[in-house]
């Protein structure tokens, strides 16, 4: 059996054991409005993916997680740069990271409808989301650093190659695990805000619909399509961040 097959194989024999137990327990309720079946959920994926609405749905809703994700990175590590570096700062801000991480999506998303564009709200959340992780685990690395190394590097290197020879590696491994655990939160605050918020297109406001008029198969699919998207976007992002070490290396 060549690896190919049998990677293919380790991958798909899951999947193939969970669709199975959820066919015998679609069976067992006997309701489709309770508990739709494989079937009907890919035939109503398939009628999402075969419309220009669900189409333009998913491209929102990715947009907004990517353009969210990506603020709440850029945030988080200029913050952690920060806190690390000045004292002040870390007596100051980090009583409002405190408060970020431990106030509810919802509540978030709430506030934000009074203000803001309902488009922009799972923008919003999902940074929000984000910073406190970032922030937390940069602050961490850059606070972890071998000091003699520092110190050796600052008498033979340039500011620019301590930072990229020195600081960026050992700082790298921690902040891209943490960068790849916030973007599946990232989708996860996406969604329930444009369920709250309920954007023109959106993923979120698609469930709420769906769930409004109880159209349970297309919740599914929907739902279907948001671990689809997740995983991709997670398997792309690890890829690329292997490129770029290889490349540095």
């Amino acid at each position: 059996m060549s690896r190919i097959l049998r990677k293919g194989l380790k991958l798909c024999a899951p999947v193939a054991v969970y669709i199975l137990i959820w066919q015998l327990l679609s069976m067992l309720v006997g309701s489709s409005l309770l508990l739709p079946s494989p079937k009907e959920t890919l035939l109503a994926l398939g009628r999402i993916l075969g419309s220009a609405l669900g189409w333009r749905s998913v491209g929102a809703t990715l947009l907004r997680i990517l353009a969210g994700y990506s603020i709440g990175c850029v945030t988080g590590v200029l913050l952690a740069v920060l806190t690390a570096r000045f004292k002040v700062c870390a007596w100051l801000l980090t009583p409002l990271r405190t408060l970020i991480k431990t106030t509810p999506i919802t509540s978030f998303a709430l506030i934000l409808l009074i203000s803001v564009v309902s488009g922009l709200v799972p923008v919003a959340v999902a940074a929000i989301v984000v910073v406190p992780m970032l922030w937390r685990t940069t602050e961490e690395a850059i606070l972890g650093l071998d000091e003699t190394l520092k110190e050796m590097s600052k008498i033979f290197l340039s500011p620019w190659k301590q930072l990229r020879y020195v600081t960026l590696p050992q700082v790298f491994g921690q902040v891209f695990a943490t960068a790849s655990t916030a973007l599946g939160f990232a989708w996860k605050a996406v969604v329930t805000a444009e369920i709250l918020a309920l954007p023109r297109f959106g993923i979120g406001n698609q469930m709420y619909l769906d769930k409004l008029y109880l159209e349970y198969a297309d919740l599914f699919a929907w739902t279907l399509i948001v671990i689809i998207c997740s995983v991709v976007i997670e398997k792309a992002l690890q890829r690329a961040v292997k490129r770029m070490e290889k490349a540095h290396d």
